[in-house]
């Protein structure tokens, strides 16, 4: 798998997020690189993931055979890609790693935000792609006989897809299987036999 490849462009980024035209390209890939690597791969799965890739890298994802692939990419992914590009790069753009440390640049015509701005642009940035993240893997879930890569997990040490929900809290509530979206006693409520995922009453990821 090649980790280089970019599911979105530069472009496509900086026209679809606040980022300004004149962010360097290497501040730009790093978001990109490490938003796909970490959040797309947790939500396709490792081997889905990597099918996505090499038909990005060799040009068959526009192939009719790949419709299906090539759609998920443009309506799904790649919104979710740039949500999370802009979320992890925020984290770049307030502070600068150098070799005295870590500054905050000022320029004649601007200072830097707080802490406080800072915070609320993230908790923006997050809940807009995770929002997105949602959208994509239930698309996933109830679309998944489109993908055959999504359903089929190699036994070789790889992620397998996270179908549950991106939002993350810390608090946990407790649950009754006997209870669901759709009544006490329904046919959908065992745990094994459900075919819906957990937010709507059915059984949990596969985590």
């Amino acid at each position: 798998m090649n980790y280089n490849v970019l599911l979105i462009s530069e472009q496509k980024l900086k026209s679809q997020s606040p980022i300004d035209p004149n962010v360097d390209s290497d501040e730009l890939r790093y978001g990109i690189q490490q938003a796909q690597n970490i959040y797309i791969q947790e939500t396709l799965g490792t081997n889905f993931y990597t099918e996505i890739l090499n038909q990005v890298e060799d040009g068959s994802i526009s192939l009719s055979a790949n419709t299906y692939n090539k759609e998920l990419l443009d309506n799904f992914i790649q919104p979710t890609l740039v949500a999370y590009s802009y979320y992890i790069i925020l984290d770049n753009m307030f502070v600068k790693l150098v070799n005295v440390g870590l500054q905050q640049f000022r320029s004649e015509q601007s200072n830097p935000i707080g802490i406080k701005e800072f915070q609320y642009l993230k908790d923006q940035a997050r809940d807009r792609a995770q929002f997105l993240d949602n959208l994509l893997r239930r698309h996933l879930v109830f679309n998944n006989w489109k993908y055959p890569s999504y359903t089929q997990v190699l036994n070789n040490g790889q992620l397998i897809p996270e179908f549950g929900s991106p939002f993350r809290t810390s608090l946990i509530l407790p649950t009754n299987n006997r209870y669901n979206y759709y009544g006490v006693n329904s046919p959908l409520n065992s745990l094994f036999n459900c075919s819906i995922p957990w937010w709507y009453g059915g059984r949990r990821s596969g985590e």
